[in-house]
């Protein structure tokens, strides 16, 4: 019982020490300089967000299209449960007749991204990722929802799921942002 008392008086001792002291250390204006040179970042203009919804019951693949910067808020809906796959961004969705697969991308690099219904083996989609012209002006190879099927797969890093472009990411799959 003694031990503890002390215990409780060094602690004690030792909280207003340190309070003490904190109280006496000087403080850095944030405003303060200490840098002799600066360097400035150019960061790409911001880009848009664009809310697309796939329809996995349309006959013609949907192509969305949107630049670098640019940030996605795909909704795929579905007449029967499956699983939808957006190759070689890693992400996988349920996707049932209540519940659309919901998938949020802030893509990197530009490239053609295969949207996929796994179970029916069958492309819904295609997105499509350009780089953002420094001009201001879009550089999009089509406005966004456009139903035509892409020309030729190209080898950009969206055909191989072993790609991994890196997209910025809520969930755990590393590569592209993902939220039900």
């Amino acid at each position: 019982m003694v031990a503890a008392r002390r215990l409780i008086v060094l602690m004690l001792a030792l909280l207003v020490v340190s309070s003490i002291a904190a109280a006496l250390a000087p403080v850095r204006d944030a405003g303060e300089d200490t840098s002799t040179t600066s360097t400035t970042a150019t960061e790409p203009p911001p880009g848009e967000l664009l809310r697309e919804t796939i329809d996995a019951g349309e006959r013609k693949p949907a192509r969305i299209a949107l630049e670098l910067g640019d940030q996605l808020e795909l909704q795929v809906t579905a007449r029967r449960v499956d699983e939808v796959e957006i190759a070689g961004l890693g992400l996988l969705e349920q996707v049932d007749p209540n519940a659309a697969a919901r998938f949020s991308l802030l893509p990197r690099e530009a490239g053609r991204y295969e949207v996929r219904l796994l179970d029916a083996d069958r492309t819904i989609g295609w997105i499509e990722i350009a780089e953002r012209r420094d001009t201001g002006e879009r550089n999009r190879p089509d406005e966004p929802g456009r139903r035509d099927p892409p020309d030729q797969p190209d080898d950009s890093p969206g055909q191989s799921p072993s790609d991994s472009p890196g997209s910025s990411t809520t969930a755990s799959t590393v590569g592209a942002r993902s939220a039900s």
